[in-house]
């Protein structure tokens, strides 16, 4: 007896390409956006360069990265238009102000904005449906494509654990968003310049390490991953 068998699309290569592609653009913008810029800052400051003059000089390095981006994509999404007011705010500042500590709130502009995404997170855990469900799908059609997403979107209506598991997981999200807000601000208010831009991003990087292991922990032990 013959069974007629039709090929059956594999997402999981394109899902790949696809996710490697997204890990890149964000390796990039760490790079480019948080790295070089603060490797110039200490490297001005080393050369005996002001604080204006070396946060300045990071801003500007910044620019072009950006600028490219949205000129690549075509659109301005929501982490470049983020990264836009962050430098049109500290551009702004800085011809205001020769107050080189006027310039470094701009890294608690950023942080703010993060903490106004982790309050919104958090509203979405009890009104309507958790913010993970919505990011979750967008990775997911990278992974598994638009079908994929589809199906594993619709867990939602039928799996009760799936419902609850999106709603820790967009909770601690939100809470520790919210949290490292606060310590943001706190920190830019309160520690030299010279230090801000290091200890800032040495704890963000810290924060963010520690919630990504959890979150890749919990998303399995739940059967929850997108």
């Amino acid at each position: 007896m013959m069974i007629d068998q039709k090929p059956v699309a594999a997402p999981s290569s394109g899902g790949d390409a696809g996710l490697r592609r997204v890990v890149r653009a964000n390796l990039l913008a760490v790079v480019f956006e948080v790295l070089v810029p603060m490797g110039l800052f200490y490297g001005l400051r080393a050369a005996g360069v002001s604080q204006w003059w070396a946060l300045m000089a990071g801003v500007l390095v910044a620019a072009p990265f950006v600028v490219w981006t949205v000129v690549r994509n075509r659109r301005v999404d929501l982490v470049a238009l983020v990264t836009l007011s962050v430098l049109v705010l500290s551009v702004v500042l800085g011809l205001l102000s020769d107050d080189p500590r006027t310039l470094a709130i701009r890294e608690g502009w950023t942080a703010a904005l993060g903490g106004l995404f982790g309050a919104w997170m958090l509203v979405t855990v009890v009104v309507g449906k958790p913010a993970q469900l919505t990011l979750g799908r967008t990775i997911a059609e990278i992974k598994r494509g638009a079908e994929g997403a589809a199906a594993w979107a619709g867990r939602w209506d039928t799996d009760e654990r799936f419902r609850r598991g999106l709603r820790v997981n967009t909770a601690v999200w939100g809470a520790v968003l919210l949290v490292n807000a606060v310590i943001h601000v706190v920190l830019v208010y309160l520690l030299p310049i010279d230090l801000i831009a290091l200890v800032t991003t040495v704890v963000w990087f810290v924060v963010l390490g520690c919630l990504i292991a959890w979150h890749v922990w919990y998303i399995r032990k739940e059967d929850i991953d997108a």
